[in-house]
């Protein structure tokens, strides 16, 4: 059995996304290969907005809260494209969980250098999303700071406010769809 592993944040939104996603279009596909692949998500770090969205909820803590569902605008979201996620628990990125994983996809460079100081080994076989498939558009960033979008030509990015939430979601869905065959070549090269 091959892995994937999705990393953001939370674990509460795009890895989620990601991981229900490709599982779906796996799950779709008549490839073998495709039948014999497990995909998972994790969480590597908590945001200052993200502690905000929780305490707005209620929740207080001193260290990183893992165990909660996804965001509920990513269930709605993924509720309406025929995906249920309100299972889904956010989870804490672990050595072992990458270590086991063939195939480790992060949603930024941060996160990918996060993975990478806590198992250095992974080197080969951790990417951003947008390195994995080749995609050189645009992503779009949540900024809880600013009131419209705002494109970044140094990190081609899109930054939009938090409205702009189903961007995000969109993107990561044409990433995967658009780049779910280099996905597979990199794991038949893991064989």
């Amino acid at each position: 059995m091959l892995s994937v592993l999705f990393v953001c944040v939370e674990n509460r939104a795009r890895s989620v996304v990601g991981e229900y996603r490709l599982r779906e279009m796996l799950n779709k596909r008549r490839d073998e290969l495709a039948q014999e692949v497990e995909v998972t998500s994790a969480g590597c770090e908590f945001s200052p907005e993200g502690i905000k969205m929780l305490q707005a909820e209620g929740k207080f803590w001193d260290k990183p809260l893992f165990g909660l569902p996804p965001h509920p605008y990513v269930i709605e979201s993924m509720n309406r494209r025929g995906l249920d996620v309100s299972k889904s628990r956010s989870k804490e990125l672990a050595e072992g969980m990458i270590a086991k994983a063939d195939l480790v996809i992060a949603f930024n460079g941060s996160q990918k250098e996060s993975i990478l100081s806590l198992y250095p080994p992974a080197h080969v076989r951790v990417f951003t999303l947008q390195e994995l498939v080749g995609y050189t558009g645009y992503l779009a960033n949540t900024d809880y700071s600013n009131a419209g979008w705002v494109p970044n030509d140094e990190t081609r990015s899109w930054t939009f406010p938090d409205s702009f939430h189903e961007a995000t979601i969109t993107e990561i869905e044409h990433m995967l769809w658009w780049g779910v065959d280099r996905i597979i070549d990199f794991l038949k090269r893991k064989q």
